[in-house]
């Protein structure tokens, strides 16, 4: 199993519109071969900050989620709102 995170700010007043594109993306997602769980969470400090945890069967999964297309227009619909570039974690369970 691998596990992503994606810590992403955006700039200010942007949330909206990021939200709906992560809406109208993550039960496209949900379809990939291999996908598990996709999920968004909202800092309860800072309304602009957020992070994707998302959970595939393999490494060959995630890779197939990156060439898609819809994962292909989010990043283009995303990029500009946010404020830094994300930060990006990969992980494997241990416990």
């Amino acid at each position: 199993m691998v596990i992503v995170t994606a810590k992403v700010k955006l700039q200010t007043g942007k949330s909206e519109e990021f939200l709906e594109a992560v809406r109208v993306m993550k039960p496209q997602v949900m379809q990939d071969p291999g996908a598990i769980q996709y999920s968004l969470h909202r800092s309860a400090e800072d309304p602009d900050m957020f992070i994707f945890y998302e959970r595939y069967e393999s490494e060959e999964a995630f890779a197939h989620h990156l060439s898609t297309d819809h994962f292909k227009v989010l990043a283009g619909t995303i990029d500009p709102l946010m404020a830094v570039p994300g930060d990006i974690g990969k992980w494997v369970e241990v416990l």
